[in-house]
């Protein structure tokens, strides 16, 4: 048997959709149209990861005690790293509609937001998420068109 199947670095350099839910009712969160609010993930063991990893160690030290403000805007940083994008119909209360894509807006989202940072955490850290047998597609080079973990059925059209 080929154990390269099971690579979880490669696995995890495909971004996966993760939808965000309720942090109340647990149910899947929904826009007027009915579109999900989404953010798209590198996983733990992705390339992105390691890479952001490196950048908070060397901006903050490995063993350094941080302040609450500086772990909280660490997360963030960390979190926005490996975020490949999220859905355009997310938006905040200070804000007039919805958040353009960039990374300042990523980390604004998880800074104000920790139910969002959260459950974008817990999905990256998933190894599971990543499995591409999940979704019936090789590790090697192949994911669905837009590296979502939706299975074609479950599949709606809306940005991420």
């Amino acid at each position: 048997m080929k154990v390269t199947k099971f690579n979880t670095v490669s696995a995890s350099n495909i971004p996966r959709v993760h939808a965000l839910v309720n942090p109340f009712t647990g149910e899947v969160i929904r826009d007027d149209k009915g579109d999900t609010l989404d953010f798209k993930l590198y996983g733990v063991k992705s390339d992105v990861a390691r890479k952001a990893i490196h950048a908070r160690d060397a901006k903050y030290g490995k063993q350094q005690k941080l302040t609450d403000e500086d772990a909280a805007q660490s997360g963030a940083e960390y979190l926005a790293a490996v975020t490949a994008s999220f859905s355009s119909n997310i938006e905040l209360d200070d804000d007039e509609g919805p958040l353009a894509v960039n990374d300042e807006n990523t980390k604004r989202i998880y800074m104000s937001e920790d139910w969002i940072a959260r459950q974008v955490h817990d999905f990256h850290m998933s190894i599971s998420n990543y499995d591409p047998e999940r979704w019936g597609k090789s590790v090697r080079g192949s994911s669905n068109s837009d590296g979502s973990t939706q299975s074609p059925k479950a599949k709606k059209s809306h940005a991420a």
